[in-house]
């Protein structure tokens, strides 16, 4: 039972680096890998069929959760609705607009 654990927590920060060096298209070749390795390793372990499917369904789950948690942090500065209510520059203001007044 371990391994599936171990197998679940390396999905995870395989997830998490996808979500912070590549773009959502990465994962098509990701999550296949993740299928084939977990499926080799809990083969390995002889886990049952139902065990294995249950743990390599949860590994490729937890990955792209952890991804969307990743690309979601990264990314959510960029995506903040205040900027777009009152219309004044966010944190990183835009240096290339002019003054009002004159």
């Amino acid at each position: 039972m371990t391994i599936a654990f171990v197998l679940i927590a390396a999905s995870a920060l395989v997830g998490i680096a996808t979500g912070y060096f590549f773009r959502i298209w990465a994962l098509v070749l990701i999550a296949p890998s993740i299928a084939v390795v977990s499926a080799i390793i809990l083969r390995v372990y002889e886990f049952g069929m139902m065990a294995g499917v249950t743990v390599i369904a949860t590994c490729l789950a937890v990955c792209q959760l952890a991804y969307l948690a990743a690309a979601y942090k990264l990314h959510a500065r960029d995506a903040s609705s205040h900027d777009e209510i009152d219309g004044d520059p966010g944190e990183a203001s835009e240096q290339n607009i002019r003054r009002q007044h004159k």
